[in-house]
């Protein structure tokens, strides 16, 4: 094989290379903003399942405190989310949603409505 030949073959490798390595980049970040939105839109169900259920005047004493704490729990999420920004992150996020969500189980009364 010639040296130009030689050349040509390791620059289309580093070019293949270079595309393969932006579209995992690009993959990465694509899944991230997904996860935040769907994060986000877990939160909203959430949140308006809850005003449903307070704005009937059912629920007892108990159920409105523990809801008051779940409520802080969610604000709390809302401030670390628009405060860090890091892929890994919004998986602890989805978890925090959802151990709210299974937290507000017993309570639950939409079924009842």
């Amino acid at each position: 094989m010639n040296k130009s030949s030689i050349k040509y073959i390791k620059g289309s490798v580093f070019v293949i290379f270079a595309i393969f390595a932006g579209i995992i980049f690009s993959g990465s970040v694509i899944a991230g903003e997904f996860t935040m939105q769907k994060n986000l839109n877990d939160m909203t169900e959430l949140i308006s399942k809850w005003s449903k259920q307070l704005s009937t005047g059912k629920l007892d004493s108990n159920a409105q405190k523990k809801l008051g704490e779940i409520m802080s729990q969610m604000s709390q999420v809302l401030r670390d989310m628009t405060e860090q920004s890091h892929g890994d992150m919004h998986m602890d996020y989805h978890n925090k949603i959802m151990e709210m969500e299974k937290t507000w189980d017993p309570f639950d009364t939409s079924d009842k409505m």
